[in-house]
């Protein structure tokens, strides 16, 4: 078994020409021994930070047997953890792993800062859009789909990561890939799970976010996302209490219809979406099913 700071301290000392080159040094927290390893610990979390030049930084985080590297343009120290873009990421099994599995880290890091940083550019970084405000909301604005991302993720902070990997990926939000690989998932887990209290801040969220949102929002919530309840009765009755009256009704119907004779086609375009293509808007599956209308599917 290797400790996480063994680990930590290995990788840092391996990547140190690659530091060097791309102008970052090691972050000293205040009140830090300059002469002990500047590892900071948060519950199972171990990480260190680095400063770079024009207040940028990096951060190396060992979490849930994964090292990641971790970047943003704003000073070590003052940056939340939540504001890191992932730069890469690799699986470390401390129980198991050996100096060959740490040196394949190093190699890997090492590669990807070589690259981000050659002749002294930054990572090309997307910025994350600008989300909908509840007061732009109280105000006559809608949610649209980034602003749906934007919430989802600040309410399940495990799921930020792949918000802003989709980000970086594609230039924009691309919702149908983010939540059928990842936000769906986890929903459907929560109400499998059955816990009240987490059943209340799921709808609760859901509930705010339908009824303010934009007609591709409500699509994504009720087709997307709640139709993988797959008409099964018992999931459907366990969200009955939890969603709001329209909510709730769009909900059994558009399951009704997926999983009828009558909904066979409409569910494989939920199962095999077309490929992406860049700023083209894609006609809402919801508005098909409903006939157009908001407050019914009219089938």
């Amino acid at each position: 078994m290797i400790e996480k700071s063994t680990v930590l301290s290995s990788v840092v000392n391996g990547l140190e020409k690659e530091l060097k080159a791309a102008k970052f040094s090691l972050y000293y927290p205040d009140g830090t021994d300059r002469h002990e390893f500047p590892e900071i610990t948060e519950n199972s979390t171990s990480y260190v930070l680095f400063s770079g030049s024009e207040n940028s930084s990096m951060m190396i985080e060992f979490s849930n047997k994964t090292l990641n590297l971790f970047y943003a343009e704003s000073p070590a120290g003052e940056t939340q953890k939540g504001d890191y873009t992932r730069l890469s990421s690799s699986l470390l099994d401390p129980d198991e792993a050996d100096d060959s599995d740490i040196k394949y880290i190093i190699e890997d890091f090492s590669e990807t800062i070589a690259s981000k940083f050659s002749n002294g550019k930054k990572p090309q970084v997307k910025k994350l859009p600008n989300a909908v405000s509840k007061a732009a909301v109280r105000n006559g604005a809608f949610y649209d789909m980034s602003s749906f991302g934007s919430r989802i993720t600040s309410t399940y902070p495990e799921l930020r990561d792949k918000f802003k990997d989709n980000i970086n990926a594609y230039g924009e939000f691309l919702p149908e890939e983010f939540f059928k690989s990842y936000g769906t998932p986890h929903i459907i887990s929560i109400i499998k799970g059955g816990d009240p209290t987490k059943l209340k801040k799921l709808f609760n969220l859901l509930n705010e976010i339908y009824d303010n949102g934009t007609n591709d929002v409500q699509s994504l919530i009720v087709v997307s996302i709640l139709g993988e309840l797959k008409n099964d009765e018992n999931l459907i009755a366990r969200c009955v209490d939890y969603m709001g009256d329209e909510l709730c009704v769009n909900v059994i119907r558009v399951n009704k219809y997926l999983y009828s004779p009558a909904g066979k086609s409409a569910r494989m375009r939920l199962e095999n979406p077309p490929k992406y293509k860049p700023k083209k808007q894609k006609k809402s599956l919801m508005s098909s099913l409903m006939g157009g209308n908001q407050n019914g599917l009219g089938m």
